[in-house]
Order: C-alpha cells, then sequence, then structure tokens
C-alpha cells in the first residue's frame, strides 16, 4: 500500500512536469483511485480476495490505468490550446472542443487498453502455485484496466470540458529540453535510417545472445524477518532425548545479540505432512538491523548460527529455511526443501541405494546446500518371519502363528460391551511382562495341531531390524527423495548441471527413474505454459490490430515493437544479476502492453495528419513531435509508479523487485526505440508504399 501511494505521487509530479499545470494532473490522476475501486468492487463480486500479489498488481497497473486519460487529457489540452490562440479564450466553447479531442483519440485508446488486457491471459493460463500467486494479479490489473477504459471515456472528458482552461499552448521546460535533442535526432535517423534500424538490430541481437546466460528460477528467496532450522536426528530418537537437542541448540543460539527469542516445534501432527518426533523446527525471530553486531548481515549470520548448532548437537542434520518459505516449499514439493530429486522405482532396497549414490554426485556440483536424504530408515522394528518347513512338521500353518502374534502382541478384539446406547470393545492380549523385549515374545507358548505346546522361536525367527519410517508414494509409484538448497546460483543451471553429471556416473537399472520436484518442477511448467499462450496471445494482439487499422502493414509495424521491449529488460537483469524468474517473465508481460499502446498512439496520430493531406515525411514528422509528450507521459508514469517497487526493502520485496526491473528498463528502451524506429519504419514503409501506388497509376 505504500507502493500504491509512493507510486501515485510520483505519477502526479509527471504529469505537472509534462503538462505544467495541476489542473490537467488533477482530471488524470481523478481516473486512478476511481480505477483501484472498480477493481476491489469486480473482485469482490467475484469472489477474489485481495493479496500481496494482487496489490502488487495494482502497483503495476499505476502507470498503465491512467495512460488512456493522459493521452485524453493531452490531446483535450492541445486542441484547447489551439483554438484559444486561433478564436481567442472566449470564443473556445470547451465542450465542443473537448467532444473533438475524445473523438480523435478514443477509438487508439479503447483499442489499446483492450490489448493491455489481452495481455494479460497467459497469467489465466497458469496452473498450480504459479497459477494461484500470480491469477489474483491478473485479474486485478484486467478489472482495473476496463475501469480506466470507462472512466476515461465517459469521466475524464466531462473533467476535463469543467476543469481545464483554454489558454496558450506552451511547452514546460522538460518537454523544450527533450525536444531540441528528439527532433533533430529523429531527422537524422530518418535520413540514416539503415544506420539507426542497424544499431537496433546489433543491440537486440547482443540482448538476445545474453538471454541463454541468465540464470532462471521459479521466485526470488524472500527475505523474512526470522530464519528456522530444519534438524532431523535419526529416526529411533526418543522425545525426552529430542527435547534435550532442543535445549542444547536454544544455548548454542543464545550468544548471538541478533536473536531475540528461540522456539522449538518438536514432531508434527496435524500442521501439513506429519512428522515424527526426530524432526524439529527452531524458529529465531531476529532483532532490528540496528541492534546486530557492525559488518553483520543476514548470509553471515546465518552460516555462524549453523556452524554453532553443528558444533553443539553433531548427530543432527540442519538446514537453513523462513516460515513463510519452507510453507510454501512443502505445498510445492511435498518436501521441506527449495529442490528435491524424486528417484522411482519399485524395490526399497534399491531405492536407498540409489539415493546415496545420487547424493554422492550431487554433492559435488557447486551452490548446493544442506543436501540431505530422508531419514526415513533406522526406526526399530520387531520382525517376525515363520518358518515354513518347523510349522509343517508341527502341523501349523503361518495364519495359526501370525493370529497368535497379532492378538498376543497388537491385540485382537473378541466380543464387545453393551451398556445402554454405548458400545465397548473388549480386546484380548498378552500381559506386558510377556510382550516386554524380544525374549519374553519368542517365549510365547503355540498349541500345535496334536495338542503340545511349543515357544514362537521354534516356528519363527524372531529379531529386531531397522526398518522404513513410512514409504513416499506419488502416482501409485513408490520413491525416495534427496532433498536441498541450491545458494549463489540459479535452480536452473543447477539442475542441468546435477543432471549432467547424474547421466554420466549413476546408470539407473530398467524401471527407475529421476524427476526434479520443488522450485524447479513449478519453473519449468510455468516457462512451459508461457511459452505456448504467449506467441498465441500476440498472434490474436495482431488481428485486433489488424481489425483496428485495416491494415497489415500497420498492424505488422505496431508489433514490430514487442521484440525490442525485450532489451531493456534482459541487460537489466543482466546486469543487477538477476534470474528470469516467473516474474520476470510477466514483467516483460507488461512491457509489451505499454508499448503496444504507445504504438498505436502514434501510429494512429499519423495516419490522422496524412488524412488532412500532409505526406508521409511531413506528417511522420508533425506526429511524432506532437504525439513525443503523451508518449514520454505513459511511459514515464508507468516507470515512476514502478520506482517505488523497485527500491523497496521490506518483506516481500525480492518477488517483486525483478518485476519492477523488466518493466522500468524495458520502457526505456522500448520508449527510445518507439520514438525512433517506428517513424523510421513508418516513414519506409509507406513511402514504398505510395511510389508503388504511384508507378501503377502511371501504368494504367
Amino acid at each position: 500500500t505504500d507502493a500504491l501511494l509512493e507510486g501515485a505521487i510520483l505519477v502526479a509530479v509527471v504529469l505537472f512536469l509534462f503538462l505544467g499545470e495541476f489542473r490537467s494532473a488533477l482530471v488524470v490522476i481523478a481516473a486512478l483511485p476511481m480505477a483501484m475501486l472498480i477493481a476491489f468492487i469486480l473482485m469482490n463480486y467475484w469472489g477474489l480476495s485481495a493479496n500481496l500479489m494482487s496489490l502488487a498488481g495494482l502497483a503495476i497497473g499505476i502507470g498503465m490505468m491512467v495512460d488512456g486519460a493522459v493521452v485524453m487529457v493531452e490531446n483535450s489540452f492541445r486542441l484547447l490550446a489551439e483554438h484559444a490562440k486561433d478564436a481567442g479564450h472566449r470564443a473556445v466553447n470547451k465542450t465542443a472542443t473537448v467532444l473533438e479531442a475524445a473523438r480523435e483519440v478514443a477509438q487508439p485508446i479503447a483499442f489499446a487498453i483492450v490489448i493491455i488486457i489481452m495481455v494479460f491471459i497467459p497469467l489465466f493460463s497458469l496452473t498450480g502455485l504459479e497459477g494461484k500467486l500470480f491469477k489474483p494479479m491478473a485479474y486485478n490489473i484486467s478489472f482495473a484496466m476496463a475501469g480506466s477504459l470507462m472512466l476515461t471515456l465517459t469521466l475524464i472528458p466531462v473533467l476535463a470540458a469543467l476543469i481545464l482552461k483554454p489558454k496558450e499552448e506552451r511547452d514546460t521546460l522538460l518537454v523544450r529540453w527533450i525536444k531540441r535533442f528528439y527532433l533533430p535526432l529523429l531527422s537524422w535517423s530518418l535520413r540514416r535510417r539503415w544506420v539507426v534500424i542497424g544499431a537496433a538490430g546489433a543491440l537486440l541481437t547482443f540482448s538476445l545472445a545474453l538471454f541463454p546466460f541468465l540464470g532462471k528460477e521459479f521466485m526470488p528467496t524472500l527475505r523474512e524477518e526470522s530464519v528456522m532450522f530444519r534438524v532431523t536426528g535419526i529416526p529411533s530418537v526418543s522425545l525426552e532425548e529430542s527435547i534435550a537437542v532442543s535445549e542444547k541448540i536454544a544455548e548454542a543460539m543464545t550468544p548471538f545479540p541478533e536473536i531475540k527469542h528461540t522456539t522449538a516445534m518438536i514432531g508434527r501432527a496435524e500442521l501439513g505432512e506429519t512428522a515424527d518426533v526426530n524432526y524439529m523446527e527452531i524458529y529465531a525471530e531476529l532483532s532490528p538491523k540496528k541492534e546486530w553486531r557492525t559488518g553483520m548481515d543476514i548470509d553471515r549470520l546465518n552460516e555462524e548460527i549453523r556452524q554453532a548448532l553443528e558444533r553443539a548437537v553433531p548427530t543432527a542434520v540442519f538446514a537453513l529455511t523462513q516460515p513463510i518459505q519452507m510453507r510454501v516449499e512443502e505445498l510445492i514439493s511435498g518436501v521441506r526443501a527449495t529442490l528435491a530429486a524424486k528417484i522411482y522405482g519399485e524395490d526399497l532396497d534399491v531405492l536407498t541405494r540409489l539415493s546415496q549414490e545420487l547424493k554422492a554426485v550431487i554433492s559435488a556440483v557447486p551452490g548446493v546446500r544442506d543436501l540431505s536424504l530422508e531419514a526415513n530408515l533406522g526406526k526399530p522394528q520387531l520382525q517376525i518371519r515363520v518358518d515354513r518347513e518347523a510349522i509343517a512338521r508341527y502341523g501349523l500353518n503361518a495364519d495359526d502363528v501370525l493370529e497368535i502374534v497379532q492378538a498376543g502382541i497388537g491385540g485382537k478384539t473378541v466380543s464387545a460391551l453393551i451398556d445402554g446406547i454405548r458400545r465397548f470393545d473388549i480386546v484380548v492380549r498378552l500381559d506386558p511382562a510377556s510382550r516386554r523385549d524380544v525374549e519374553s515374545i519368542r517365549s510365547i507358548p503355540i498349541r500345535t495341531a496334536g495338542g503340545q505346546l511349543v515357544a514362537l522361536s521354534q516356528v519363527a525367527e524372531v529379531s529386531m531390524t531397522e526398518g522404513y519410517t513410512f514409504v513416499r508414494r506419488e502416482s501409485l509409484q513408490r520413491y525416495a527423495v534427496i532433498q536441498m538448497d541450491v545458494a549463489g546460483r540459479d535452480i536452473d543451471g543447477f539442475v542441468k548441471e546435477a543432471q549432467a553429471k547424474i547421466n554420466q556416473r549413476v546408470k539407473l537399472p530398467a524401471g527407475y527413474w529421476i524427476e526434479w520436484g520443488g522450485a524447479f518442477e513449478n519453473q519449468q511448467r510455468a516457462m512451459r505454459r508461457l511459452a505456448v499462450i504467449v506467441p498465441l496471445t500476440i498472434f490474436l494482439i495482431f488481428v485486433l490490430l489488424y481489425t483496428a487499422f485495416n491494415s497489415i502493414r500497420h498492424a505488422a509495424l505496431i508489433i514490430s515493437n514487442v521484440p525490442f521491449a525485450l532489451i531493456g529488460g534482459i541487460l537489466a537483469l543482466w546486469l543487477t544479476g538477476q534470474y528470469l524468474s516467473v516474474p520476470s517473465a510477466i514483467g516483460f508481460i507488461a512491457v509489451f502492453g505499454v508499448a503496444m499502446l504507445n504504438g498505436i498512439v502514434l501510429v494512429s496520430f499519423i495516419n490522422e495528419l496524412r488524412s488532412r493531406g500532409l505526406g508521409v515525411r511531413e506528417a511522420v514528422l508533425r506526429g511524432a513531435e506532437l504525439r513525443l509528450r503523451p508518449v514520454l507521459m505513459t511511459a514515464s508514469v508507468a516507470i515512476l509508479g514502478l520506482i517505488p517497487m523497485l527500491l523497496s526493502t521490506g518483506v516481500g520485496a525480492e518477488t517483486q523487485r525483478p518485476l519492477a526491473t523488466v518493466v522500468v528498463a524495458g520502457l526505456l528502451s522500448s520508449t527510445a526505440l518507439t520514438l525512433l524506429l517506428l517513424p523510421i519504419f513508418y516513414d519506409w514503409m509507406e513511402s514504398r508504399e505510395s511510389s508503388r501506388t504511384g508507378q501503377e497509376g502511371e501504368a494504367k
């Protein structure tokens, strides 16, 4: 909410800098809270709750929500100024002038906003956890844009007619300064189009060449205000021993001034997956940063805590996480780690052997952290194996022996006691002395078919062994899990390197295979779906553009902005060391929408000038000059609306920063290229078309 407020303030400042008066800025800003209100009403109507991601959608859409209003108000402001200059201030009919301005831009605004809504169609196709995270954002942006379209075509012209005053138009200092550089640069670019096109193509090629080197991940890791250590002991540990271990851990964490207090939770019965008493979660709430030691950061603190815990309890396995992060990881793959390698197969012993081999291979991959096998082997079990040759000599069968074992050790219901409406089962079993240890169980008497008594040890082998605490199954298939975290590199690159080494060093038997789960699984699923849906959406947008302009050339001209919008986002991710994630992919989608909006506004206005009799070159120069301000305003409000999100340091900021980085940098590059490349392409294509049409006319 702070980012929303700060973004709205920055938007107002930008409008004032470009228009030079508060009235115009006030008219535009009036659309912002009303569009948000419409979005919340529609969200509530559809039963969708506001959360971090849906509010982030509004923060992303601050600039886009006022784009239509910006174009409408700027055009009204321009026409009022022109009419005031021609006919005088008193002779200007504000209502008629604003209506004329609205007619000029209503169609391109409507198509542009509809296209922005269509741009977010891919987010509605997401499934799984990524769908639950990002669909609310898509709904909120779409509802807000629909509200802004309605307001732009109805309320904004009314407010413009009431509030704006006709006066001589004077460019603000900022606009004059920009035009001083832009107009000569545009003229030079039109004369040397191939130099500019070649430079832009080289820049696009360079950025696309960097794309494979961008690391890939599902979501950036949240920086919460607390840390949590997962502690796993041997499966046979008792509750008393686990409590003693938790006390040792608390004592080891006490010397750290950065830790406010610690809480241990042993086992787990009802929250998420169940866990035995050998599993423990140590929650540590951190003190405010100002109370930390000089030079201490979160990574160094985590490592020092880990070393202290390993010294205090060398028999346990420690894994670092955070409370929210841990719950999300369990939702993703059912394991308590960022990444999991799942080995599927039939035989538990083979799965155990393969998991140990894979662990040895993965441990050599750079970036692995907290690598461990699930502690599901080592639970003490009493194993009774019937000796079929012995029971045959005594005239017994296996069921006779096992029934006595079941009744004597586990208990067997033999009758029921009915007391009114209550019913109680009557269970018989051996007394505690006869089943307290292995020797007592071996001495359990069994009556043979001939009536004599023999000890259980004479017809069965009774021993204590280590068994499995639990057996994991997925899709009716057994599997073993190797869980790990990844530090200092992207998950996608880590998995590819680990899989390559596994293929070289581990030979899987027939019927056994490996799948990677966790964040990697979600990232792959989301990117595969977006790779299909995004091109399809761009095709639908192309059809819509063709409908709007009735020209394949103009539709292709505007779509050509899309690849150039990638340049800034890719370069920004590479320079800042951020990875390509689902949030950054959504940032690219948002950039495409704004880039096409600017293209529609510019091409529509140039077409309007040509319909008034201007030549191609003259219409391009005049249209670029007059549309420079609205194009810069729409891009600037979108950029500055995201600056608070880009600079935010609160919990959850890590999730939004890649998105804001891509949008800000992508709009910087796409706007610059829109103002240069699009006029160049338009001039080139239309000049060729005019020449061809003229030649055909002469031939006829």
